[in-house]
């Protein structure tokens, strides 16, 4: 291709002339070949076309539904795990049903697609912050929305995984810089971090049996002194019978205990070492049925630790040995119902093993020995690692983030149908110091420990994409750079190394920035894990889910996975919640009863079908929000033509007319609203466009049929801009639908079909007044006057006076203002009228026409020095003239 021909190609497109000019720049710049050339034009050109603006394109609402609409798909399905903790305690909990059972008991709001409600106070989870350590950080907010048609899969190196939306953001490490990355922009071959060190700050030192075992089951003595309500598992005469066995000393305060039984545990079940070596025994080597607990194992310093556990909580012990066709084997039976349901409810779910939740957040010498005890059970010492496995994936999952705990970072793996763990050589020496095993494998494990090496190469542990900062480093402490080289040019590093390298700056007495990039990444509490695999994977949930979190926004999955969550995108003031004046300005508003309000709003209650029915309830929505042009599809004009063409969006009008079956319908209609609303024809080019314009060619009015385009509201209510719906408790105690609008015409949402008409209510109560009457008008004053100060904390403010208020303000059937233009104006008393506001004005009518105070109030009398006609100023007594004569008379 000549130069006459690469002018050609650039020429025919539709680049402007600047544009043209930097293509022929860039070409002569890079010496391209033809095909080269070809090429950047094409590009230049589809980006150019893309991001172009032409005149009267809804610019402001482009670029909002270009920041929203990533925000709007950016969670996790709902049966990924979460680390939680709640009010001190911790869980492992599938983040759908934990966000479901939030949003059951939280208010909530729309934001685009998105049901939102702030979290509860006390609730935290594990995230990452920017210098790489690990902290408990609040749960602020939590969302959920309509799952889309396909996730993405992550496969780490390390054997974990972790599903999300394309556009929910991970984090990476580039530069030494935690920085945030969508889905969709990660590869095989990037960076994800996965906790390794887990501090459980304020740790539990006991766990609640109560919330774990159901109180219809077995007895808890502290609700049979407590006083207050309970369940109990049997009728009156037992609980008395079990109260008298209580004062008797037969069965222990703080216990509980299975129905007709009287071998019980604590209810509040200490997390100690003793405990946790027992639970770590029964999830490697043990089976609990509906009485008793087996645990098997032939190590007899692992039988006196189970046995031990027994006899602090004084449990009968019946111990066997059996012969399984491989092997001798030797079982030890803890008799006991609450024991047994116990572990069924923390330690197994759907048949299978797991990790209690509790566990995560427990004291060191509890996760410890739960460890110890797994291992000595389930594990066995290699030639250089410590490996376990288990048919349940969630188990050996669920280790592997207790590890952390003890600054562990273990790989998993399948094996024959098994979910393996291994603990490579790096970390050997310390499991030893940290965990440790009992029996033979405990004597194993320390020869191991005395024999690696633990300071050898580790490529499960490596530090990614520091830039230039180990070159730097190493030419400041005299380190050969061949040495560094590779590193560098593989922007990649084995921890170990790095430390050795950062030890040796530190003596050189080098002090850099770089240098304390890389002790921030020495010390960091994540392994970077490499992305293996990424495949697209569809949902097999409805909703999918995200929190946002105080500090780098990042949360913790099951497996410890750190992941970053994006619901700072509901911090837009976009998508904000419904403002509504209060406090003193609410008030002021009320008792000036003025006739609209700074922020008019409605709380709009359903009727029994649409209450309980989310799409029921969105039909009562768009018969309420208006719904004008720039929300059902695009609006351009073309000047050549002298037309303006609305290109409407085939989703958005099913969604908005939600009962019409027919989409030819729905776009007939939108184009008779434009046709009686503008005085035009109008014409359907295609299925869902239409397109008119001015009688006769004139620039000024095809502009004036844009602008007035954009004020037709096409179903709605002209004054009810937004409409948010939540789901909230009503005073039946049950759950309900319940829309709360921004702007509001109370009258015309009354007529609406779906709407209770009985409970519906607006805070305007002028409107009340015209549609309901002058009782429901005083109602209103008295609710929101109420509810105003209860929002300030202002709760002990006596009802009586402000009914005297509302009565005042509508005693005479009209709602009348307290101030000069209302009540207070219209007085009888001067001084009273002066005394409120514009005083000389007042003074000075009264001057002018001769009025006359009584002096009958308090205010009057108040003002010229005279006892208040009220108490002992009330009485009007006079006393005779004359005196008695004697005391008789």
């Amino acid at each position: 291709m000549t130069d006459s021909e690469i002018e050609a190609v650039v020429e025919a497109t539709e680049l402007p002339k600047r544009l043209r000019e930097e293509v022929y720049d860039a070409v002569a710049e890079h010496n391209a070949s033809a095909d080269e050339a070809e090429d950047i034009a094409t590009a230049v050109e589809s980006r150019y076309l893309a991001t172009r603006l032409d005149p009267l394109d809804p610019v402001g609402t482009v670029s909002a539904q270009s920041i929203g609409e990533p925000g709007t798909q950016m969670s996790v399905p709902a049966d990924e795990r979460v680390v939680v903790r709640r009010d001190g305690e911790t869980e492992v909990t599938e983040i759908g049903s934990f966000v479901d059972s939030l949003m059951r008991s939280r208010e909530t709001r729309t934001a685009g697609d998105h049901e939102v409600a702030l979290a509860p106070d006390g609730v935290s989870v594990p995230s990452l912050g920017d210098d790489e350590r690990v902290e408990w950080n609040s749960v602020e907010e939590v969302s959920r929305h309509e799952t889309p048609d396909e996730l993405l899969e992550f496969e780490l190196e390390s054997g974990r995984s972790i599903r999300a939306t394309k556009a929910h953001s991970f984090v990476t490490r580039r530069d030494n810089e935690i920085v945030p990355v969508a889905g969709e922009e990660l590869d095989a071959g990037d960076w994800l971090p996965v906790v390794a060190d887990l501090d459980a700050t304020d740790a539990s030192e006991t766990v609640d049996l109560r919330p774990r075992l159901p109180a219809e089951e077995f007895w808890f003595t502290s609700t049979l002194t407590d006083g207050g309500t309970a369940t109990y598992p049997a009728g009156e005469a037992q609980v008395a019978n079990k109260r008298a066995a209580l004062d008797a000393d037969d069965i222990e305060a703080g216990y509980v205990y299975p129905v007709g039984g009287t071998v019980g545990l604590p209810e509040q079940l200490p997390l100690d070492e003793t405990t946790g070596f027992f639970i770590g025994a029964f999830l490697a080597e043990g089976n609990a049925t509906d009485h008793y607990v087996s645990i098997s194992n032939v190590d007899e310093t692992f039988q006196e630790r189970v046995r031990a556990f027994a006899e602090r909580f004084d449990l009968s012990v019946n111990e066997y040995e059996n012969t399984s066709g491989f092997a001798d084997g030797y079982d030890l039976r803890l008799n006991g119902t609450v024991l047994a349901a116990f572990l069924r409810a923390t330690c197994t779910d759907a048949g299978e093993k797991v990790l209690p939740g509790f566990a995560v957040g427990a004291p060191d010498a509890f996760v410890r020995a739960l460890l110890r005890g797994y291992f000595s059970g389930d594990g066995n010492v290699a030639a250089n690692a410590v490996r376990s496995s288990s048919v349940s994936d969630r188990l050996t999952g669920g280790i592997a983030l207790l590890l952390a705990r003890v600054g562990i970072h273990a790989t998993l793996g399948e094996t024959d149908g098994s979910r393996t763990l291994r603990i490579p050589a790096k970390h050997v020496e310390r499991f030893d110091d940290r965990v440790g095993m009992v029996g033979e494998r405990g004597t194993e494990l320390a020869t191991l420990a005395a024999s690696v090496d633990t300071d050898g190469p580790d490529a499960t542990d490596q530090i990614p994409n520091f830039g230039d900062a180990v070159d730097s480093v190493a030419a400041d402490a005299g380190v050969a750079s061949r040495v560094m080289n590779s590193a560098s040019d593989r922007q990649r590093i084995g921890r170990n190394r790095l430390e050795r390298l950062v030890d040796e700056a530190e003596t050189a007495g080098v002090d850099s920035e770089a240098l304390a990039a890389l002790e921030q990444a020495v010390e960091s509490d994540v392994v970077w894990d490499r992305i293996e695999s990424v495949e697209t994977v569809e949902s097999d949930h409805d909703y999918v889910y995200d929190l946002s979190v105080a500090g780098l926004e990042t949360f913790t999955t099951a497996e410890g996975v750190v992941t970053h969550n994006t619901m700072n995108t509901f911090h837009y003031a976009g998508v904000a919640e419904i403002d509504v004046t209060s406090g003193l300005p609410r008030l002021i508003e009320l008792v000036d009863a003025r006739k609209t309000p700074d922020t008019p709003v409605m709380h709009v209650y359903l009727d029994e079908e649409h209450a309980s029915d989310r799409e029921k309830a969105h039909e009562v929505v768009w018969n309420i929000e208006a719904t004008r042009i720039l929300a059902l599809g695009d609006v351009s004009t073309n000047v050549a033509d002298m037309l303006v063409s609305v290109d409407l969006n085939e989703e958005t009008l099913r969604e908005r007319w939600p009962t019409y079956d027919s989409l030819d319908r729905i776009v007939h209609e939108v184009a008779g609203t434009i046709e009686s609303n503008l005085g035009v024809e109008t014409t359907r080019p295609e299925a869902t466009t239409i397109e008119f314009g001015p009688d006769e060619p004139s620039y000024r009015e095809l502009l004036q049929l844009v602008e007035e385009l954009r004020d037709i509201v096409f179903k709605g209510i002209d004054d009810v801009s937004r409409v948010v719906i939540r789901k909230e408790e009503v005073e039946s105690g049950d759950e309900e639908f319940i829309l709360h609008t921004e702007g509001s015409a109370f009258g015309t949402v009354l007529q609406i079909d779906g709407v209770d008409h009985t409970r519906t209510t607006c805070n305007n109560i002028h409107e009340i007044h015209r549609n309901l009457g002058i009782e429901a008008a005083r109602e209103a004053i008295i609710n929101e006057t109420r509810d105003t100060l209860e929002e300030q904390g202002l709760d002990n403010v006596n009802i009586r006076h402000l009914m005297l208020v509302a009565d005042i303000m509508t005693n005479n059937g009209e709602i009348e203002s307290i101030g000069r233009h209302g009540i207070s104006g219209n007085k009888d008393s001067v001084l009273a009228r002066a005394a409120f506001e514009v005083t000389v004005n007042h003074l000075l009518d009264a001057a002018i026409h001769g009025e006359i105070d009584d002096l009958d109030g308090v205010t009057e009398n108040v003002i010229v020095g005279k006892p208040i006609k009220l108490g002992t100023g009330d009485v009007d007594l006079r006393m005779g003239g004359s005196s008695p004569s004697s005391a008789d008379d």
